[in-house]
């Protein structure tokens, strides 16, 4: 079997190579193309591998000119590659990545997977309405749909899919979340103490950026500090914008740990209460899912991709971004519920194990060829 995976955020996320080398182990025959712009930090590159072509092909402002910058990526892409040799095409995004297993598909006739991310539904169907007839192409023509997550799906399918077109998709259309590095399987936290720190010590880890909305956050714990009991937030992630980290730094509450590696990460959530994070859109958060293997309920953000895959007040609690009130009636449920919810929480993680995820797809490519 032999596959073309087009995935523009292999770049920005490690995630992807969790399926790349399992398939590569399992004897699939792959190439993994990752078109990025050409401004792109190089810094910011988190993955690379033989298999993998990451190719700076597009100007930043031509980001939007939607079909001039998917005609130059598709140029590159078949200049690389020869793509009629392809059994497979796996696109990692709709509307970036997915019109080019589109071309490929109308020149040979390959079938394709292609998924749908959550800030594509927010940037190109709700923003870009004169992009959807053509996400609709992708859409009919794929032979698989994957949603990362329950709350992107039933989102997309509510508010932008076409009644006539409805049924034939939710046919081929399948939701599957990531998984989590086996890493933080191997080293799940089994037996936390239900003791909590006081103050109360809040993590959270995500790239210093604006989607994450961390000063939000920061002033939701701060708020909660003042008016409620006393707590701290610890961010661990990288900077990616200092404007943002200088405003965090002016908070009391908060200390800012800078990236730390996973040995580190996991021996600061044992030492920590409660995992938050209100970042919005967002495809899935796989953050959440390795905070619950070490024993820590999440705050999450209500209607983003995380939100869904489990009974609110079940391993956290979803709360609407914007109502600092109900983060923290968050934050004192959790307290209340804290040994049932962190017990929860671990055993709710292994559910998310990329050797189950990458059997599937495998499932899904052989009924495809089928």
């Amino acid at each position: 079997m032999k596959i073309l995976h087009v995935c523009s955020y292999y770049s920005t996320s490690p995630l992807f190579q969790q399926l790349f080398d399992r398939q590569v182990a399992a004897d699939v025959d792959i190439d993994v193309y990752v078109p990025i712009s050409k401004q792109f930090p190089e810094d910011r590159i988190a993955s690379t591998a033989p298999y993998a072509q990451t190719v700076r092909v597009y100007n930043q402002m031509e980001r939007f000119f939607y079909f001039y910058k998917q005609n130059k990526i598709y140029a590159d892409l078949i200049k690389r590659y020869d793509t009629s040799q392809y059994d497979m095409i796996h696109a990692h995004s709709l509307f970036t990545n997915g019109y080019m297993a589109y071309r490929i598909h109308k020149e040979h006739g390959t079938p394709y997977v292609v998924a749908v991310r959550s800030n594509e539904v927010a940037d190109f169907f709700k923003k870009a309405v004169w992009l959807r007839p053509i996400a609709f192409k992708i859409l009919q023509n794929a032979s698989q749909i994957i949603f990362i997550s329950q709350n992107n799906f039933e989102h997309t399918f509510n508010n932008y899919i076409p009644e006539k077109i409805k049924a034939a998709l939710l046919a081929k259309t399948l939701v599957l979340p990531n998984g989590i590095d086996q890493y933080w399987h191997d080293n799940a936290y089994e037996n936390k103490s239900v003791s909590l720190h006081k103050p109360l010590k809040i993590v959270t880890t995500a790239k210093i950026q604006k989607a994450k909305n961390l000063v939000t956050l920061a002033n939701y714990v701060s708020n909660y500090n003042d008016e409620v009991a006393p707590a701290e937030l610890h961010i661990i992630g990288p900077n990616w914008d200092q404007a943002i980290l200088d405003q965090l730094l002016t908070t009391p509450v908060v200390t800012y740990h800078g990236p730390k590696n996973k040995e580190e990460i996991v021996a600061f959530y044992r030492e920590s209460d409660i995992f938050a994070l209100l970042s919005s859109p967002e495809t899935f958060g796989l953050v959440y899912v390795e905070a619950m293997s070490q024993a820590l309920p999440v705050v999450y953000t209500k209607g983003e991709g995380f939100d869904g895959y489990f009974t609110d007040k079940e391993i956290g609690i979803s709360t609407d971004r914007f109502d600092n009130q109900a983060f923290n009636d968050a934050l004192n449920y959790i307290q209340g519920h804290y040994e049932d919810m962190s017990s929860k929480a671990v055993q709710a993680s292994k559910k998310f194990n990329w050797d189950d995820i990458h059997d599937t797809y495998m499932g899904i490519y052989h009924k495809i060829l089928k």
